[in-house]
């Protein structure tokens, strides 16, 4: 725990989950005001942390209403992350607690990863690499080890599902590896290149599928069973922005059955995943990493100073990426 003295009582209740060994530089949020940070907090600590707290910054800590009913001093809410679900906003809004959040912070750091994942998927970077470890490659004859189809990204098709700031800095990506860029977005927008196709033809024609959409009770299952059927048998699906867009098992069924070529997920439904039978598949062109595409970090230190400036506008009686406004 530590303490930075400057006026206005702040707790950050899960640092740990933004902090890489003490990676992170707090000074933007600590010239707001005292600023404590805690690594971690159970359930049960919440309300004596936040006890005399006027902000409360946190990332995976659930605030309830029970909860905010219990701390009369608190004044505004940062969530320091884009997704707020962690917090009863009906209770905050109520209580006339301003809440705010973060996005944008990650759009080169998620894209990057997603091009991470299709690019370990059509290389075959980790089946190579795994061979050379395992000595297969001194053991050749020849001067190479052609074991893996594989295949270039140029004049393939990217299928971009969510057209905000990181499926646009995913499609820039895939123009500069000569792809052709399909897009489906739930709201309109304008683009002096993109037009909004609608879903279906975009996952008919895409090669790669790559998921940047928040999760909605109208994106949940956005793609099940009758969406994967309609994908290329050669197609890719890529999903790095929140696990239940795409149906977990009907993904593994649609790579059971052949009905899609390979699949690279940086999010599951369930985190830290519990058993998932994804998990354990290494027959499947599949890949997963541990929902850690955010992390760069550059991201996260956006992610830090974009929350100060959150803070900083509520003090000054502004709106900032407020979510839950008009406050009752």
């Amino acid at each position: 725990m530590l303490w930075y003295d400057k006026g206005m009582k702040i707790v950050f209740l899960d640092e740990g989950t933004i902090s890489l060994n003490g990676d992170m530089d707090f000074a933007s949020v600590a010239a707001r005001g005292d600023l404590v940070l805690h690594q971690a907090t159970a359930p049960e600590q919440i309300v004596s942390r936040l006890a005399g707290a006027e902000v409360a910054i946190v990332n995976k800590v659930v605030l309830t209403a029970e909860i905010l009913g219990q701390l009369p001093d608190l004044r505004f809410i940062a969530v320091i992350a884009t997704g707020y679900n962690n917090v009863d906003i009906d209770a905050a809004r109520s209580q006339g607690i301003p809440v705010a959040n973060v996005f944008g912070y990650g759009c080169n750091t998620v894209s990057q990863h997603a091009f991470g994942l299709i690019l370990h998927l059509a290389s075959k970077l980790g089946d190579y690499s795994r061979d050379v470890q395992a000595g297969d490659w001194e053991k050749q004859d020849s001067f190479t080890l052609l074991r893996y189809p594989t295949f270039e990204l140029a004049g393939k098709t990217l299928g971009v599902i969510g057209f905000g700031a990181i499926g646009r800095a995913s499609a820039r990506i895939a123009e500069g590896f000569g792809m052709q860029v399909l897009v489906y977005d739930a709201f309109d927008f304008e683009h002096p290149t993109y037009t909004n196709t609608p879903l279906e033809p975009l996952l008919r024609e895409a090669d790669i599928v790559t998921v940047h959409c928040p999760l909605t009770e109208q994106t949940r299952d956005l793609i099940g069973s009758e969406q994967l059927r309609w994908m290329k048998r050669s197609a890719l699906v890529i999903n790095t922005a929140r696990g239940g867009i795409v149906n977990e098992a009907a993904l593994l069924a649609a790579l059971e059955a052949g009905e899609i070529a390979g699949v690279g997920l940086d999010s599951l439904t369930a985190e830290p995943p519990r058993g998932n039978p994804l998990l354990y598949r290494p027959d499947l062109n599949l890949v997963i990493t541990p929902h850690s595409a955010w992390s760069a970090r550059e991201a996260r230190q956006r992610l830090i100073d974009e929350v100060a400036e959150n803070i900083a506008a509520f003090q000054l009686g502004e709106s900032r990426n407020v979510v839950n406004g008009p406050l009752g």
